[in-house]
């Protein structure tokens, strides 16, 4: 009789397998996200940068400048460069400031949290109650029962598999709960983090701008859109359940992002940052859901706020797509670019439906679309009014294209197409 054991792979497996964390793959992640040095150098920043600096404003260019330059910090370990911004903030109050005081401890409290949380992590991670050690006592617990088991004599038939099957559980149990405690930290902390992104925001202070990008991590836009994906799978069945206040707060740094854009190029985390949220909020899932609201947004019976709050919701998804595909940065997720496809799906009913969702969504679009994006605007709203021409899908995803003018009527001019040309008529 042989026994073959189990490994730690098996543990985490059998952990996600019903859809538990996988904080294996998490709780790395994280530790990569809040790096102890940089956080340093950062709290140090914004040090210097609120002495000198008169207002957020200010605070936000002179970080932003403080930062490009190396050894900031000089070695400070955090706790240090901590009571650095925290002396600062304090010889901030009561000197004419205009909110610089709080403006700089919510900033301090946000550092700190990152901290907090990654040594809580990295402690239920590799401590000696934590994760990897827990799951390899029970692995070695099981190897030695099996080694006691063999010198009997009366050993049963299936004693191997008993014994695997036995420890494996206790040690899916154990891993199972710190799992959780990993996955509750790290939500918890990108909840917090929500909510100093809200008080910042009251004290004038925009959380995509300076130095600390703590509010730009994919991981914070994966945990942001996951609520707002869970909302719109509302859509079908219970739109009337749908918390749209929530959904447009879950929106906020998305919606920051997109107005930096409207200023010029973004930079390559910001785009990654548009990119995750589209990939967690249930990429072209979420333009069909939301096509669905608003095409029955009058029958939903919505406060006048709530209605507000669809538009705005919308117009970040459009103008989202807009800003953050179309360049030589991230790819659009296939689920997303397959809704441009409409010329694979002529005979598709259900297509269809989708594409008219998805125009629905881009008829609020006010960014402006890039050449390469515009291109595939266009030709996909005329292969689509070619298709069906009944089909509203086209209005909006022209809509979307002519937000870029000059473009828009150069591609509209390459096709013969009389409803193309009347929209871009009337657009000028």
């Amino acid at each position: 009789m042989e026994y073959k054991g189990f490994t730690e792979e098996d543990v985490r497996a059998a952990v996600t397998a019903d859809g538990g964390p996988d904080a294996w793959k998490t709780g790395p992640a994280f530790l990569r996200e809040i790096d102890p040095d940089e956080m340093s150098d950062t709290a140090v920043v914004y040090a210097r940068a609120g002495a000198e600096s008169v207002n957020s404003l200010q605070l936000a260019e002179r970080s932003e400048e403080l930062s490009e330059k190396s050894g900031t910090a000089d070695g400070v370990p955090f706790t240090d460069a901590e009571e650095r911004l925290a002396e600062t903030a304090r010889g901030l109050q009561g000197k004419g400031a205009d909110g610089m005081y709080e403006v700089v401890d919510t900033l301090r409290l946000a550092m700190a949290d990152a901290m907090d949380t990654r040594g809580a992590v990295a402690d239920r991670l590799s401590a000696p109650d934590g994760l990897h050690a827990t799951v390899r006592r029970h692995i070695a617990a099981a190897e030695t029962a099996w080694e006691f088991a063999i010198c009997q004599v009366d050993m049963p038939d299936d004693a191997a598999e008993t014994i695997r099957e036995q420890h494996l559980r206790a040690a899916v149990r154990d891993a199972r709960v710190i799992a959780g405690d990993i996955a509750d930290a790290i939500d918890g902390y990108r909840t917090r983090l929500v909510g100093h992104a809200g008080e910042l925001a009251a004290q004038g202070y925009d959380v995509t701008d300076g130095a600390l990008d703590l509010w730009l991590a994919p991981g914070n836009a994966a945990f942001l859109a996951e609520g707002v994906r869970l909302e719109l799978e509302k859509a079908e069945d219970n739109p009337e359940d749908i918390d749209w206040d929530f959904a447009l707060r879950n929106l906020e740094p998305f919606l920051a992002v997109i107005a930096r854009g409207r200023g010029g190029d973004l930079t390559l985390d910001e785009y990654r940052y548009l990119d995750a949220f589209f990939e967690n909020a249930g990429g072209g899932d979420a333009y069909v859901n939301l096509g669905r609201l608003l095409q029955e947004r009058d029958d939903l019976d919505l406060s006048a706020a709530d209605n507000d709050r669809l538009s705005g919701i919308a117009g970040a998804f459009a103008d989202g797509m807009l800003t953050a595909y179309g360049h030589d940065t991230v790819r659009m997720p296939d689920s997303m670019a397959h809704l441009f496809k409409v010329y694979q799906w002529r005979e598709s009913g259900s297509a269809w439906h989708d594409f008219e969702k998805f125009g629905e969504v881009m008829g609020y679009a006010s960014a402006t679309p890039t050449r390469r994006m515009v291109e595939d605007l266009v030709s996909t709203a005329i292969v689509g009014i070619r298709s069906q021409h009944g089909n509203t899908g086209s209005d909006g995803v022209l809509h979307a294209a002519l937000q870029n003018l000059p473009v828009a009527a150069e591609e509209i001019g390459r096709y013969d197409n009389y409803w193309a040309d009347k929209r871009l008529e009337a657009a000028r």
